[in-house]
């Protein structure tokens, strides 16, 4: 087996930004990263060599210049003209909707490898840190600055009291960057509206009582 003789520091330097980079994606979302991907990908000239891309774009240029010409006489006044223009555009629209059921198969494609790159540069390579690096000692504590219970949780799960592992500080890197997150998001969340008395449909008035003196 080969192994790796890394520097601690560029084991914590590396760890963190991996996991940086995974909250950062988390906080963006999936949905959002996939469809960028795909915007760039059918708007890019090099990256569209899908043929089915290059016919939809066509379709949907041709379809805006037939409406713009079409709206541009009048119904009445050039009835064949225009009902020729309908019918083409009736056709374009047609094969528009056939071409729009190609490209959601190509979208599925771009979106599973769009969600594989993410996975092979965020969650592959922090597994194989946790492989690799399992057994390196990152630093050290002094021992009986802590109660020993938390200096033994701290040593798991491979070294003794007061040293500090992979597992240990990756523990601790994903709790402090959710908690950022988490601070720096919250101002910018939807508010909820302040909760209020529910009103009784059919509450029934209340009725004052009134003494009657007796004469």
């Amino acid at each position: 087996m080969i192994s790796l003789d890394l520097n601690p520091y560029t084991i914590l330097i590396t760890s963190f930004t991996l996991l940086l980079l995974q909250k950062i994606i988390t906080l963006i979302g999936k949905s959002t990263i996939q469809s960028l991907v795909w915007n760039v990908y059918t708007s890019s000239p090099l990256l569209a060599q899908s043929k089915s891309i290059k016919q939809y774009a066509a379709k949907q240029h041709e379809i805006r210049t037939l409406t713009h010409e079409q709206r541009s006489i009048s119904a009445q006044d050039e009835y064949a003209k225009w009902t020729k223009l309908n019918r083409k555009l009736d056709k374009l629209k047609l094969e528009l909707q056939d071409l729009n059921e190609t490209l959601s198969v190509e979208k599925t494609k771009v979106n599973s490898v769009t969600n594989s790159l993410i996975w092979i540069s965020t969650v592959l390579p922090i597994w194989v840190m946790r492989f690799l690096f399992r057994k390196t000692n990152l630093f050290f504590i002094r021992v009986g600055i802590l109660p020993y219970c938390i200096e033994w949780w701290l040593a798991l799960p491979f070294f003794k009291v007061g040293t500090i592992g992979l597992t240990c500080w990756m523990f601790a890197v994903n709790c402090v960057l959710s908690d950022l997150i988490f601070l720096v998001s919250f101002p910018f969340k939807v508010k909820v509206a302040k909760p209020e008395k529910p009103i009784k449909e059919h509450e029934e008035p209340k009725v004052e009582e009134v003494e009657t003196i007796e004469k």
